[in-house]
């Protein structure tokens, strides 16, 4: 009987992060668009459709707790400069920092 208790509470802890996590993504939608726009952008030979449906995603998410969006917002601004450069090796830099933004504005939207 100890046993299932047990079992049953392991369970119930599992179901209860994964329903967390599937929460957080949900909450989030913009901010996991963005993303994906923005590894598309990465390997994509035009890719500043991509930046910029991922600038649009980030400009209607709504959080925003320590500035991480407005910095993801201004490194997409970057990538798309260097990207009508073509200078693709800062562009790719600036992607980066993009989505280094935004997964720190996701963990502390929680």
């Amino acid at each position: 009987m100890k046993h299932l208790a047990s079992l049953s509470l392991v369970a119930a802890g599992v179901l209860t992060f994964t329903l967390g996590t599937s929460r957080l993504l949900a909450i989030q939608p913009e901010m996991n668009d963005a993303i994906d726009q923005l590894e598309k952008a990465k390997h994509d030979e035009h890719p500043i459709e991509h930046l910029e449906k991922a600038k649009h995603h980030l400009e209607e998410a709504e959080h925003n707790k320590h500035g991480e969006r407005v910095k993801a917002i201004a490194q997409i601004d970057l990538a798309i400069e260097d990207a009508r450069k073509v200078e693709r090796h800062r562009m790719e830099e600036h992607i980066e920092a993009a989505i280094v933004e935004i997964r720190e504005g996701k963990s502390d939207a929680r």
